[in-house]
């Protein structure tokens, strides 16, 4: 996929308050009832762990999106 289109689709997403207040929440719904999970139930608390790293590492992965495009624009102008 062409790394300026992914630059643009990642920036427009960063920007958009819909889905960061989606990922926000699915985050905090998920930190909310680690709180109060039964500390016996390890398979729960791993999985609320991984869906709190989970809606982070989005907006990580965008971020790398985004500096990949700038890294290859400027390797460009050295060419």
């Amino acid at each position: 996929m062409n790394p300026d289109h992914l630059a643009k689709e990642a920036a427009r997403l960063k920007s958009d308050p819909i889905f960061n207040k989606a990922l926000d929440d699915i985050r905090a719904d998920a930190l909310n009832e680690l709180v109060t999970a039964n500390p016996d139930d390890k398979s729960n608390i791993i999985r609320l762990q991984q869906v709190a790293v989970v809606a982070e590492e989005i907006r990580n992965v965008l971020d790398r999106y985004i500096m990949a495009a700038d890294v290859q624009e400027n390797a460009g102008a050295f060419a």
